[in-house]
């Protein structure tokens, strides 16, 4: 009964919020779908690189170069990638092996960031859209106050009212979709910074 109400008082916020509250709505959704999405790459890769790590050790300690190479054509995840860029290079420097592995970085950086821009560009503009409700909530307020002729409270309060939960809600969204971005960011680039050192000193036994 007290779950019933909580929901039908937060369908009623949402209606007196008006427009604003749908593209609110939207990114919200947004943020809450590419943050579980990029929580579970991102966990995956970190999975696969420390289940990878020993065993390409062992292989490249023990001079087998191709069983490591064959063994990272086989296994997800960014470290694999990383050696297997390098390892193809049969016949390359180790500058030119150095300069292959910070392509390979570069790229994984940007596949575990991938849609994260979308997070921070809902950060950004989603107090504007608050905003663009507050304005509108206040325009309301006045219309509403033209029409009838007076400022009473109840004459105004539904256009306050849609100023103040949107502006509300906006900021929420902002605030939220900030947090998601700076976590999922450090937390990629701490990932593929990791992934990198491994890769070097793996890559140091082959030379």
């Amino acid at each position: 009964m007290q779950e019933t109400g909580s929901k039908l008082l937060l369908v009623a916020y949402f209606q007196q919020g008006g427009i604003a509250m749908y593209p609110l709505l939207l990114a919200s959704i947004l943020v809450f779908g590419i943050g579980l999405e990029r929580i579970r790459a991102i966990a995956r890769a970190g999975r696969a690189d420390a289940a990878l790590l020993e065993p390409l050790r062992s292989l490249l300690t023990g001079g087998r170069a191709d069983e490591a190479s064959a063994l990272c054509a086989a296994q997800p995840g960014p470290l694999a990638r990383l050696v297997a860029s390098s390892l193809s290079l049969t016949k390359a420097t180790p500058a030119q092996r150095q300069k292959a592995l910070e392509r390979a970085v570069s790229r994984e950086t940007t596949n575990l960031e991938r849609y994260l821009s979308v997070i921070a560009t809902i950060a950004s503009v989603s107090p504007f859209v608050g905003l663009l409700g507050t304005v509108l909530g206040i325009m309301r307020a006045f219309r509403d106050m033209g029409v009838a002729g007076s400022a009473g409270g109840a004459i105004v309060a539904a256009g306050i009212a849609e100023a103040l939960i949107t502006t509300a809600t906006g900021l929420f969204v902002a605030i939220t979709a900030v947090i998601a971005y700076n976590h999922l960011t450090t937390w990629a680039q701490g990932l593929t910074t990791s992934a990198q050192l491994d890769a070097e000193e793996l890559l140091a036994m082959v030379e």
